[in-house]
């Protein structure tokens, strides 16, 4: 009987929706700093495949955005996706 070693086998053809530990974790960690709500409307925003909900296009966006730095620290990682976020997010003007 053959093993099938199914993280090399995802890793291999990245399906659109999957995530490693690290996008998973960085992901929920966004979700939860930046009260972002269920629903849908962010995958369009973070220019992912509309099929995902709020959260899991968090999570998508968060693995392109590794996967195009391969060398990543988890840490850094985190806090310059946060910063990007911040960036893209539209400003209300009720600053003071």
């Amino acid at each position: 009987m053959k093993i099938i070693d199914y993280d090399k086998l995802h890793a291999t053809f990245k399906p659109s929706g999957y995530v490693s530990n690290d996008a998973n974790n960085i992901g929920n960690y966004l979700i939860c700093e930046l009260c972002i709500q269920s629903g849908s409307g962010l995958a369009r925003f973070l220019n992912v495949d509309s099929c995902f909900d709020n959260h899991m296009a968090m999570r998508v966006w968060v693995q392109k955005r590794l996967d195009t730095n391969p060398d990543y620290v988890p840490d850094e990682m985190r806090g310059q996706l946060e910063s990007t976020l911040y960036e893209l997010l539209p400003h209300t003007g009720y600053g003071y």
